[in-house]
């Protein structure tokens, strides 16, 4: 099979690219990234594609491009950006595959656009803050493919990732592990390769619709916390309040236990820690 990741280069897109590969798909990787060295550190050979090439046939697309929520403070200004920089990459792959879009298309989005406090699957219902309006808008752009183009499209709705290299992990290696108090909310969390593998059976079995990419098996805030951090030693205790000083710590105080039926139904096992 031959398929395009998009943002190829990042916490899940390497994670995903090193799993398809060793089936002997075909891939294909197009990154933002200006400075393109040893294939993004692949251990074999990926060709590369930037918004000036040309773009190759694919039966399959898998967008997780977009600027990261993790990296910056979350101002308006920043999640203007994240948006604009996800709902650029919709229209310029609709653009590369004006005359050939490919049969399948999977469209990265996230857990935070079900409402706070609750207990619900794919059926549940939307919220209506900054970050639900952001995965609001993402889904219905990649939506619009399904009419234009008689594609297949598959919404990921992807919980909080967990794994050495990047996302939570990354942003608390160098802190000791922090406990939040009143941290017994629910998160929604998956580990980096049962993402992966997840994303892996949605293409095999070209399932459709809005699917949860989230554990069955749910973690608290403070449990999340401890399994993501390297310190061992020290625990520091953190008021509620202070993660509101960051938008991003805004995202650890959220109640949801999500519930990822249409992969149980496809025969998805997760690895629990």
């Amino acid at each position: 099979m031959r398929i395009l990741i998009t943002g190829g280069s990042g916490f899940i897109g390497r994670e995903l690219v090193t799993l398809l590969r060793k089936q002997n798909d075909t891939i294909f990787v197009y990154t933002h990234k200006k400075q393109i060295t040893n294939n993004l550190g692949f251990s074999y050979d990926i060709s590369i594609l930037q918004a000036s090439d040309d773009f190759p046939d694919v039966d399959v697309i898998v967008n997780l491009a977009g600027e990261s929520i993790a990296q910056k403070r979350l101002s308006q200004k920043r999640l203007n950006e994240i948006l604009k920089s996800r709902l650029d990459t919709i229209d310029l792959l609709a653009e590369k595959y004006a005359e050939n879009f490919p049969a399948h298309f999977l469209q990265a989005s996230a857990t935070g656009i079900y409402i706070d406090n609750c207990e619900q699957d794919e059926k549940g219902e939307l919220a209506n803050t900054v970050y639900a309006d952001i995965c609001k808008n993402i889904e219905k752009k990649a939506n619009e493919l399904k009419n234009e183009f008689l594609a297949a499209i598959s919404i990921l709705r992807i919980g909080v990732v967990v794994g050495d290299g990047g996302g939570l992990v990354e942003n608390l290696k160098y802190l000791p592990t922090l406990h939040l108090i009143g941290g017994s909310n629910y998160i929604p969390y998956l580990k980096i390769s049962d993402c992966a593998k997840a994303i892996k059976l949605i293409i095999e079995k070209k399932i459709q619709g809005n699917i949860n990419l989230c554990s069955d098996h749910y973690l608290t805030a403070n449990e999340l916390l401890k399994l993501s951090s390297s310190s061992k030693l020290l625990t520091v205790p953190v008021p509620k309040f202070a993660l509101k000083l960051d938008k991003r710590g805004e995202l650890l105080l959220t109640n949801q236990r999500i519930f990822p039926a249409t992969l149980k139904e496809n025969g998805f096992v997760f690895d629990h820690f």
